[in-house]
């Protein structure tokens, strides 16, 4: 697997990008389009998706409707949210 088709938790082997949170990589496996419009941003943009999601979380709710909502822009191949 190459480093920028990287998915799941652990050691990521791309320095540049941090471990995808795990229920964030359970969503982009089961929207192929957003999995795809993930692996094609570079490396700093994904690194503020994944910023995204992980801060300012008060409740598991706040996390799960940040996954939500980056799911739905990736699947319109829309980064606006960060």
């Amino acid at each position: 697997m190459s480093d920028k088709n990287f998915i799941g938790m652990g050691h990521n082997p791309n320095p540049n990008v941090p471990d995808i949170p795990e229920g964030f990589a359970m969503a982009l496996l089961q929207e192929p389009d957003a999995r795809t419009s993930f692996q094609n941003l570079s490396d700093e943009q994904k690194t503020n998706v994944i910023q995204y999601i992980q801060n300012n979380n008060l409740t598991g709710t706040d996390a799960k409707n940040k996954i939500n909502n980056a799911i739905k822009n990736l699947n319109n191949n829309s980064i606006d949210f960060i």
